[in-house]
């Protein structure tokens, strides 16, 4: 498919020149315009043109203009010395306006960078800029993008610099939470530079969602006050695509099908610029806010909340036979972890050509000796989830390193370990990711460490089981951690790690799913309700429990039982120092925990 026009130079305000291709329908004086920024070459479009417009370019109303971005291929001899993407993005928009084929508006379209790049212009606010489609991308330039969990995912990071972004020696220099991080967060993350309406889309199985979610909310609640009524959210069951055959949009994710969200984000994205651009009669506004993917029972759900997280959380506690239940069990598991041996990456939000995307069985990893398994009973009813997923653990390390890899799992009845969604944590980093906060472990001494997994929405059916797999590595992509306590990032053999998982009744380690999913914990919920404040707390800590006097231990986090004894209301906390202890209640021989801060 040849452009209508070729190789177009357009100047930018400093005199330098960006490569474009434009596809006007035949026949068409003039229309208005689909504008894609990219750095992966313009060319690559004359191959088939998105929405699943193919090679017909005359099948569809609009003009498009496809524009290599500064520095990458037909723009590569642009100077980059003094530039921003957004002005670059600016200009583009000003030269098409001049354009006798061009009507009067200007939408923007795509995934990954091409959808960042939308952001960026947003924040220029040109006034024929219309309506945007960003696609697995958000304009935030998090410190965790790069070091979730504080440890480096390294896979993605090789890819970008493959790619010629060139991102590794700023990464590399700021490996801590620091000021130079708290400054890019602050001045990328700004609701208010969106002045136009956008369909946001994103995949449940796409490195990007976490962060999407959280952008979409701030959208809702501070793009401009005129478009702020006019920002929508569409998340399937998709991968970020690049890197393997699934992309945003196709029926294969992965080892899994989902016939019936294929091209789903094709559709709302015509429906979008039909609205926006043609003014077409589609009833647009009347789309419900969010429109989401529910993986496992592979049904669409909407919504015009401002989110669909859920608040409550339902705790599955670890326990001896590789259980996974409403109660704690006694001693710990251990595991092995061996720099030279890691365990591999199968599957998951990936971005790295050696690296498969989405959903894949997890099977294999079951047998390695640095992985433990948990698992549920089969399931009698469905259990549903929309949240973030936390896992609560007790650990302790013979090493002053270490990175613990939490995997959720969807264990089919015939036998197949589905990955979900997973996280990391690097130890050192369990109190918070500045150089001063960095704090190693000492042998024999059990430390909390939360680790934190991305939002994500799932059911597991009736019949299926809920699996935990816990490691302390998933290469190559997340850096592997040497275990040595000495600086990050070196060459070097490592240190063997033998890593205990304790789960008894003084370190109670859970997996805390958010959902409403009281039957998953039935055999830990004490006979009477019980509950604990003010959390935090500073003076006084009250347990409430209806017509009840409870036996209770307060236990700070090196394991030692500072307060216990009898109460039926309020106790005196004034000799606690600040920090994180555990409440044990006890009561008609069942217990219950709870995490509270004193101030």
């Amino acid at each position: 498919m040849t452009p209508t026009l070729d190789d177009i130079l357009i100047p930018m305000r400093d005199g330098e020149f960006l490569s474009a291709d434009v596809y006007i329908p035949t026949g068409v004086s003039e229309a208005e315009v689909i504008l894609i920024q990219t750095p992966y070459n313009k060319n690559s479009f004359q191959w088939s043109l998105p929405l699943g417009i193919g090679q017909n370019v005359d099948a569809q109303p609009f003009v498009w203009v496809i524009v290599d971005w500064r520095g990458f291929y037909g723009s590569s001899g642009a100077d980059l010395s003094n530039f921003t993407r957004g002005e670059d993005a600016f200009d583009l928009c000003e030269w098409i306006v001049a354009q006798t084929w061009h009507k009067n508006r200007i939408g923007t379209w795509g995934p990954s960078a091409l959808g960042k790049i939308q952001y960026d212009l947003m924040k220029e606010n040109h006034p024929n800029h219309t309506c945007a489609v960003p696609q697995v991308a958000h304009p935030v330039f998090h410190y965790d993008d790069f070091f979730y969990g504080g440890a480096l995912e390294e896979a993605r990071l090789e890819t970008l610099d493959a790619l010629g972004y060139g991102l590794s020696p700023v990464i590399m220099a700021n490996v801590y939470y620091s000021s130079t991080w708290a400054l890019a967060e602050l001045q990328s993350n700004v609701p208010s530079n969106v002045k136009i309406p956008t369909l946001q889309i994103g995949g449940w199985y796409d490195h990007n969602i976490d962060k999407m979610v959280d952008w979409y909310a701030s959208t809702r609640t501070g793009a401009d006050l005129p478009v702020r009524d006019q920002q929508w959210l569409l998340v399937g069951p998709w991968v970020h695509g690049g890197t393997g055959a699934a992309y945003v949009g196709s029926s294969v994710q992965g080892e899994l099908n989902y016939p019936n969200a294929e091209f789903i984000s094709d559709t709302m994205a015509w429906d979008f610029f039909n609205y926006y651009l043609l003014d077409s009669t589609n009833n647009w506004l009347s789309t419900p806010k969010i429109t989401y993917y529910e993986t496992g029972k592979d049904v669409w759900n909407s919504t015009n909340a401002a989110g669909i997280g859920i608040t409550n959380y339902d705790p599955l506690y670890f326990g001896n036979g590789q259980t996974l239940s409403g109660s704690t069990s006694w001693m710990y598991s251990s595991f092995t972890s061996d720099p030279s041996n890691p365990s591999p990456t199968i599957g998951g939000a990936t971005l790295h050509p050696n690296l498969d995307q989405g959903p894949y069985d997890q099977t294999s990893l079951e047998t390695r000796p640095d992985i433990l398994t948990f698992s549920t009973n089969a399931l009698d009813q469905d259990a549903s989830i929309s949240g973030r997923v936390n896992a609560d653990l007790f650990i302790s390390s013979d090493q002053p390193d270490c990175d613990i890899v939490v995997r959720l799992v969807d264990e089919y009845p015939d036998g197949r370990n589905m990955l979900i969604t997973d996280g990391i944590k690097r130890v050192r980093f369990r109190n918070g990711y500045t150089q001063a906060n960095e704090a190693f472990m000492t042998p024999e001494t059990i430390y909390n460490v939360t680790v934190e997994l991305p939002f994500t929405n799932y059911t597991w059916k009736s019949g299926h089981k809920i699996k935990v797999l816990i490691g302390a590595n998933s290469s190559i992509r997340w850096n592997v951690n040497l275990q040595n306590g000495g600086a990050m990032y070196t060459t070097g053999t490592g240190n063997v790690a033998q890593i205990n998982l304790y789960h008894d009744q003084n370190y109670p380690s859970s997996i805390e799913l958010p959902g409403n999913n009281a039957f998953l914990s039935k055999d830990q919920i004490a006979t009477e309700k019980i509950e604990i404040y003010p959390n935090p707390f500073n003076d006084e800590l009250t347990i409430s429990s209806f017509g009840a006097n409870l036996e209770y231990a307060l236990i700070d986090m090196s394991g030692k039982t500072v307060l216990n004894g009898n109460t039926d209301g309020k106790i005196n906390t004034k000799t606690l120092t600040p920090g994180v202890y555990f409440v044990r209640v006890m009561q008609s021989d069942s217990f219950q925990h709870f995490k509270v801060i004193k101030r």
